[in-house]
């Protein structure tokens, strides 16, 4: 127990040394300010905090890939240093493109599969280099497209998990050049995955681990991994699109994940790269169907004959605190109708103590909403709406 215990800490030694743990992080962080100052110029005021970014990035993340360390370990999710070493350094080279969707496992896992297959074997003549050329080498192919189906599967999940919250408004133009609203739902998920790794510490036997990997002993590793994701909604509500999104992505991880065992099992890893290809192509298959749903479908964060739709809501506003939803419409506020975005600041202003708003819910019914003001609280309540005159023709592919 002493040597397993020392084999973690030593493993996780080893995860801090990886420079990609702060790749992932410095990318998190510069998407963040990236997604403040956009916001900023959008509505004038900061949506979420900075600090959001890396909360909703890191936390889920370390909790899902606790779960799946131990059902990794037991499964027999077995990679050599050099193999990490190799996926960290594509993970890195993608990070540059600045591009989330770029940035996950199922490309750095491809081109770590394709190098492993296909690159013909040579010396670098620097020694921790051509160490990690022999493990990529030797590398189980099928262990490498089990990693990549995993992966996905935690997407999946992650995606499913955002629902509609923390996604950020944006104003953009419409493809006939009118301004609408949108939702912007952006992710870097750092997951850290414990693996099976060439050691001393743990004899394998007939029950462990469940996928035999021909070692006598193996030892562990923790590896950074991260998970990008970024995509822009404006023809909908997010939710029920985020949702779909993820549970497509689950569903087509968990079809790849048991096909990959079944390959690994009857010892057809050589057909493995069926199971890469299909992730690559598949995830990006579903992203572009979703984004060419965008385009066909009518925008509904739009100008509207009548009321103000709310396209977001600034956590910690008085809007916050009220009874009102993101998609719901302003139809009046203190008893003047709604028809521009001016009209509903004007109306705020002229009661400093008190708003009464008159707001139509999604199933067409109308309520009233009212509370008292404070002198400190934010004077426009912390509603956003599509503004058609500040909108901006932006590159939004993530």
């Amino acid at each position: 127990m002493q040597d397993i215990l020392f084999n973690i800490l030593k493993a996780m030694g080893w995860f801090f040394l990886n420079p990609l743990f702060y790749v992932i992080l410095l990318l998190i962080g510069f998407h963040a300010v990236t997604r403040v100052k956009r916001e900023r110029s959008d509505f004038r005021v900061r949506v979420y905090d900075t600090l959001d970014d890396f909360v909703n990035g890191i936390v889920p993340g370390l909790v899902i890939g606790l779960i799946f360390s131990v059902l990794s370990v037991f499964a027999g999710l077995y990679l050599s240093f050099g193999v990490i070493a190799v996926m960290s350094v594509f993970y890195i080279v993608l990070g540059l493109t600045l591009r989330k969707n770029y940035f996950n496992p199922v490309f750095a896992g491809t081109l770590t599969y394709l190098a492993a297959a296909y690159m013909p074997p040579f010396e670098t003549g620097v020694r921790i280099l051509d160490g990690w050329l022999v493990d990529l080498q030797d590398v189980s192919l099928g262990m490498i497209a089990l990693l990549v189906a995993a992966l996905l599967v935690v997407e999946g999940i992650l995606i499913i998990s955002i629902g509609g919250k923390n996604t950020s408004p944006i104003l953009l133009r419409g493809k006939r050049g009118k301004g609408i609203g949108a939702h912007v739902i952006s992710r870097i998920w750092f997951v850290p995955l414990f693996v099976l790794v060439p050691g001393s510490v743990v004899a394998t036997s007939d029950w462990f681990p469940l996928l035999q990997i021909g070692e006598a002993s193996v030892g562990f590793a923790l590896a950074p991994f991260a998970i990008g994701f970024h995509h822009v909604v404006s023809q909908s509500m997010p939710e029920p699109v985020v949702k779909n999104i993820g549970s497509r992505f689950f569903l087509l991880g968990l079809i790849l994940l048991a096909g990959s065992v079944l390959l690994i099992t009857f010892d057809l890893e050589m057909l493995s790269i069926v199971i890469v290809g299909l992730a690559a192509v598949g995830r990006n298959a579903l992203i572009l169907y979703y984004r060419k749903l965008e385009i066909k479908r009518a925008p509904y964060f739009s100008a509207m004959n009548e009321g103000l739709r709310v396209l977001g809501i600034i956590p910690g506003s008085p809007a916050s605190k009220m009874n009102v939803s993101i998609g719901e419409r302003i139809i009046k506020v203190n008893g003047r109708k709604m028809e521009r975005v001016e009209d509903f600041y004007g109306a705020v202003q002229s009661s400093a103590s008190f708003v009464k708003l008159e707001v139509l819910n999604f199933n067409g019914e109308v309520r009233f909403v009212q509370r008292s003001l404070y002198e400190n609280e934010h004077h426009e309540l912390g509603l956003l709406f599509a503004q058609p005159e500040k909108a901006k023709r932006r590159k939004v592919v993530g």
